[in-house]
């Protein structure tokens, strides 16, 4: 059977069409919601901190042990190291810049999958050959999620992790509304314990490893106890020792308005106090701010945010729905027109008779 050339390109066309149309939809689009390997973003807070003032605390000045509330900003950055197939070494770093003109930098690293953002535990080798060597001191194994949520998060079952404790909490949902024409979800997240990264504990180092128990009498008589402690502590203070060990603990708060379709934080507001704790019962108990920082994102960044997922939320659509619908539906119809044309048109029976009566057969004379 001939086939007409043209009918060849239509199929052609349609079978290209519709591949196009797949690899679009289910290669192209998968790649958008992947972690970037040049990514490389921050984010800006403002607010203020209230800090032990070391001068008040060495002369036992109890009026005057804490600053007053003090404005401050912060930057906090997502950096992708590398990348390994679907693994990726991010570096989360954060600066608090203080009225002084002094920064505290808090830097740590972490292996992660680069589709939902979970951990991804390295094996010895796998950390000297993946992890920069500028980034081997800071890098830490961890569980749950570090930076954002993944794509869709439900509302239950996410677990945070707090680089200060070293553990995870659970982000807990409180409701969903609209944030700069976005639907979020707004979980609340809450991590206590003792701190366990060594460069926070670092910046304690010189306190006492103990200290006298008439010094928590007066901080109870000064006010300065947190009230969740303040009731064991004064039923117990006559039984404690003469000398008191201390620790050091951190209570923080975070209230998260998280984008539902990228799972992307949009605004973050955030309390954490640090304190000294003594144990009563077993049971360290905080009796010291050592600070306290509450802060939220800038609006401005929660308006470029919003904008962008926005955005990002278009491209999703054309890339991953109406360009790959318009695709496959111009290569059935190109697959439709090659299969209707394939067949060259047979002659005519007029146009028979014609040719054969015009033939120098048909003229000659009958014998």
């Amino acid at each position: 059977m001939l086939i007409r050339k043209s009918s060849l390109l239509w199929l052609l066309a349609g079978a290209v069409l519709i591949v196009g149309a797949v690899l679009i939809r289910f290669v192209f689009v998968p790649s958008m919601s992947t972690l970037p390997s040049d990514l490389d973003q921050g984010q800006k807070f403002e607010g203020t901190m209230q800090a032990l003032n070391p001068q008040a605390f060495a002369t036992g000045d109890l009026q005057h042990l804490l600053t007053p509330p003090m404005p401050i900003t912060a930057d906090r950055s997502i950096k992708v190291d590398a990348v390994d197939g679907n693994t990726a070494i991010i570096t989360s770093t954060g600066v608090l810049n203080l009225p002084q003109g002094e920064k505290q930098s808090d830097v740590h690293t972490y292996a992660v999958d680069r589709v939902d953002f979970g951990p991804v535990n390295l094996s010895d080798q796998q950390r000297r050959e993946l992890v920069p060597q500028n980034r081997q001191a800071t890098f830490e194994p961890h569980k749950g999620l570090t930076f954002t949520f993944p794509m869709h998060p439900s509302r239950d079952g996410n677990l945070f992790y707090d680089s200060t404790l070293r553990t995870t909490a659970p982000a807990k949902f409180v409701d969903e509304k609209k944030l700069e024409n976005r639907d979020v979800y707004r979980y609340h997240i809450e991590a206590a314990g003792p701190i366990a990264d060594p460069a926070t504990l670092a910046q304690f180092k010189a306190f006492p490893p103990a200290v006298p128990k008439v010094m928590i009498g007066g901080l109870l008589q000064a006010g300065l106890v947190p009230e969740a402690s303040r009731t064991s502590l004064e039923s117990a203070l006559p039984s404690l020792p003469d000398q008191l060990t201390i620790g050091f603990s951190s209570i923080n708060n975070v209230d998260a308005s998280v984008d539902e379709q990228f799972g992307a934080p949009i605004a973050i507001a955030q309390n954490q106090a640090m304190y000294v704790t003594v144990p009563v019962n077993g049971t360290p108990l905080p009796v010291l701010p050592l600070s306290t920082i509450k802060m939220q994102s800038v609006e401005s960044d929660v308006a470029s945010t919003a904008s962008t997922l926005s955005s990002n939320s278009t491209k999703l659509m054309l890339f991953g729905t109406v360009l790959p619908i318009i695709l496959g539906a111009l290569g059935i119809v190109a697959l439709g027109l090659g299969v209707v044309r394939r067949k060259r048109p047979s002659a005519r029976p007029a146009e028979v008779r014609e040719v054969i009566e015009s033939s120098p057969v048909a003229q000659q004379p009958p014998l």
